[in-house]
């Protein structure tokens, strides 16, 4: 669970407003501090292993990246493939 705690009229607020669990509302804020906070590098080497952890290949995982980081909050240049590997691999 996120070490981010809410003050409790807030965290009540929220609950009510968008009729979500509380665990799913501590399970949202740290998916959007994780995302965040995260370098394009941070956020390619955390999904890479999210990515490998479900099973999936390189090759498939470097395209899934190419597509994502696009649609990220980030402000970067399209990556190739060779750059995702080099974030990965070093």
């Amino acid at each position: 669970m996120s070490d981010i705690r809410l003050e409790g009229d807030f965290e009540k607020y929220l609950l009510s407003s968008y009729q979500i669990l509380e665990k799913d509302l501590y399970r949202l804020i740290d998916d959007l501090t994780g995302t965040f906070n995260d370098s394009v590098e941070m956020f390619v080497q955390k999904r890479h292993f999210s990515l490998q952890k479900e099973g999936k290949r390189n090759k498939e995982i470097y395209t899934i990246l190419q597509d994502e980081v696009k649609s990220q909050r980030f402000i970067a240049p399209e990556l190739s493939q060779r750059q995702i590997r080099r974030m990965i691999y070093g």
